[in-house]
């Protein structure tokens, strides 16, 4: 068998951490949408049984953004440290992009935040605003 060489290994980790990442970013970007329509649902029809759905599923979106930004923090350091050439060149092109989703990342944390402990502390119609 032969040794494994570092490209290969680069390679191999890269895509690794991809697949993982991507798993909980796609989970992480749908399930804020069906949340927020159990959660409209509640509003419009006053049944407590869409409001603990929200409810529940509040808690799995804050897993899955939980873990879709520590993997995606991973990528971000991979990119740097596996391949410096092609950040080097394309760095400029990525860092506008990467700033914008540091931000995006930041109010998302923000909303996220209101929407998990303001279930009875903010009027129903921002609550449901803030999980938008």
């Amino acid at each position: 068998m032969e040794p494994l060489d570092t490209l290969l290994a680069a390679r191999w980790q890269m895509a690794l951490s991809l697949g993982f990442h991507i798993i909980f970013a796609c989970i992480g970007m749908v399930m804020p949408f069906f949340m927020a329509a159990a959660h409209r649902r509640w509003l419009r029809t006053g049944e407590v049984i869409y409001r603990e759905l929200a409810r529940r599923w509040a808690y799995g979106v804050a897993i899955f953004f939980a873990v879709g930004a520590v993997s995606g923090t991973v990528l971000s350091f991979e990119l740097g440290m596996l391949w410096p050439r092609f950040m080097e060149i394309a760095g400029p092109i990525f860092g506008l992009p990467f700033a914008l989703e540091g931000t995006a990342f930041f109010l998302e944390a923000i909303a996220l935040g209101l929407y998990l402990y303001g279930w009875d502390r903010l009027p129903p119609r921002v609550h449901w605003a803030a999980g938008v």
